[in-house]
């Protein structure tokens, strides 16, 4: 693996890592809860778990110069752009940050998404098999999912609105879920196919 290909990812992981424990920071500030609790409050939304795997991931790639493979990186590809795309239209009316706050949200749902995506059109390998590969990738969501139901039930706090059991009741909730599983679906499909037709990468 070349230099750049590292160098490219270790600046992009330190993009999130930094944005992630400016995050810690802020919520350990405003909230003047422990380290353990603050973790634990963060834990439970998807934006920031996919961010801390998307960060990982670089991070490893630039310490181990290894290429992970394209289902991996298909995957959190996947994941980046529905957090973008359900932030923009679905949520972010509902906050105003501002400071430092506001960079992090921009690096969570905007910047880091757009690293992701274009990282994965430029530099990801390629080698997909055809088929059904895509449904795989969408435990990380559903899993994600069933741990937030969960959650919230034993905790009574839901992380998003559209996952808000107690507000909108199950049936609400269900019809929600299904349809960001079969966004991921489309998405992820059509990833694949777009990867199927670009080069092979060494």
């Amino acid at each position: 693996m070349d230099q750049k290909y590292r160098i490219t990812a270790g600046l992009i992981g330190a993009i999130g890592a930094l944005a992630l424990i400016a995050q810690v920071g802020i919520n350990l500030a405003r909230d003047g809860q422990g380290l353990g609790a603050t973790l634990w409050a963060l834990a439970g939304y998807f934006t920031i778990l996919t961010n801390t795997l998307m960060a990982a991931s670089f991070l490893t790639i630039a310490a181990s110069g290894k290429r992970l493979s394209f289902g991996w990186m298909t995957m959190l590809t996947m994941s980046m752009v529905v957090v973008a795309l359900v932030y923009h239209i679905m949520l972010a009316h509902l906050y105003h940050f501002t400071g430092l706050n506001w960079w992090t949200d921009q690096a969570f749902h905007t910047i880091l998404p757009a690293l992701m995506l274009w990282f994965w059109l430029m530099e990801t390998t390629r080698n997909p098999p055809r088929g059904g590969q895509p449904l795989w990738w969408l435990i990380w969501p559903a899993g994600y999912a069933v741990y937030a139901m969960l959650r919230g039930l034993a905790t009574g706090w839901y992380p998003y609105p559209f996952l808000d059991l107690g507000a909108l009741g199950p049936g609400p909730v269900a019809i929600n879920m299904l349809g960001l599983v079969a966004g991921f679906a489309a998405l992820g499909f059509a990833l694949n196919a777009l990867g199927q037709r670009m080069p092979l990468r060494g």
